[in-house]
């Protein structure tokens, strides 16, 4: 992928190395910055989703899917896929976030750090994006995903950035 397809206002955002979430707060500019949880729950990863974090097909594991909003609106659908074996001890919390956007909770601490970001485009047929009925305005999306290390524990995040946030058009 050329880095020349991405929209211009999308470039800072898709190589935030750090907290997503203390970039979006900032950006929200005096807005009210809130996480609409879509779900927590114990379930299958998607085939790709297991591979990347070396699961057995059958294993379950806790998803949180949400959005991360400015002011209510949808800025970034977004899905976090965490193990069994990676919610154990202090990491247990993780399972029990709220409206508390995981990245507040896990890059307060030293030990995070992100793997490889792997950047691709989801249309709006994306089943995921259908399952959620995100605000895609009938475009296709970019998404970053990469295996964050919590505690030496991984949890795969894959992020969605919505038509507000990449191109300025509002929600509606």
């Amino acid at each position: 992928m050329l880095q020349a397809e991405l929209p211009a206002k999308l470039k800072p955002w898709l190589d935030v190395a750090g907290s997503l979430t203390a970039r979006l707060k900032a950006a929200c500019q005096g807005g009210k910055f809130n996480v609409r949880v879509l779900a927590e729950r114990w379930e299958r990863p998607t085939h790709e989703e297991a591979v990347r974090l070396g699961l057995p097909p059958a294993q379950l594991a806790w998803i949180r899917t949400v959005l991360l909003c400015c002011d209510h609106s949808p800025w970034v659908f977004a899905r976090t896929v965490m193990p069994h074996s990676s919610l154990r001890g202090r990491h247990r919390r993780l399972r029990y976030l709220g409206t508390r956007a995981l990245g507040s909770v896990v890059f307060a601490g030293r030990d995070v750090h992100r793997g490889p970001l792997e950047l691709r485009q989801v249309g709006p047929d994306d089943r995921l994006l259908r399952q959620w009925d995100v605000p895609t305005g009938g475009r296709r999306l970019w998404a970053r995903r990469s295996v964050l290390e919590v505690g030496g524990r991984p949890l795969l995040v894959m992020e969605v950035f919505l038509p507000e946030l990449a191109y300025g058009v509002p929600y509606t």
